[in-house]
């Protein structure tokens, strides 16, 4: 025969029972998130595109989300408006968010980590957490190719 006291007793662990189970999904579903996001290579991971437009206007500062083999040109691609112009096997910046070049003049130069790039955007990978900066700036180069 039931007690008053037995069915406290039994209420009480049902509403022991339903908490502790939903604080064990929790936990579970939070630790599956986290061991999903540690599985992937590029969760979490950015690169950062800045893009000095000179006077034409104010700089820009993106965090595009990385991908594996990645290039330089894309991640500007995934930042702003990107013009190119291919010239025999190069590819070429020639303007962007619709600040444009002007051979002799004005040119896109890109650095990554502050360091002048040795090869076209097209070409460069870049990694987690690299600093792309383009600036608009003198054409030097157009200059020297024409003397």
């Amino acid at each position: 025969m039931a007690t008053p006291v037995m069915g406290v007793v039994f209420l009480f662990y049902n509403k022991y029972t339903l908490i502790m189970n939903k604080v064990i999904i929790s936990i579970l579903l939070v630790f599956s998130s986290l061991f999903a996001m540690a599985l992937s290579p590029t969760a979490g991971e950015f690169v950062t595109v800045e893009i000095d437009y000179g006077k034409s206007m104010p700089t820009k500062t993106i965090e595009v989300e990385w991908t594996e083999n990645m290039s330089a040109l894309e991640a500007l691609q995934k930042s702003a408006s990107v013009v190119t112009h291919p010239v025999a096997g190069y590819v070429f910046v020639t303007s962007i968010d619709e600040v444009a070049a002007d051979r002799g003049d004005m040119a896109w130069y890109y650095k990554v980590n502050g360091e002048s790039a040795k090869e076209l955007a097209i070409s460069l990978q870049v990694n987690p957490g690299d600093v792309i900066t383009w600036t608009f700036v003198e054409d030097v180069c157009s200059k020297t190719v024409d003397e």
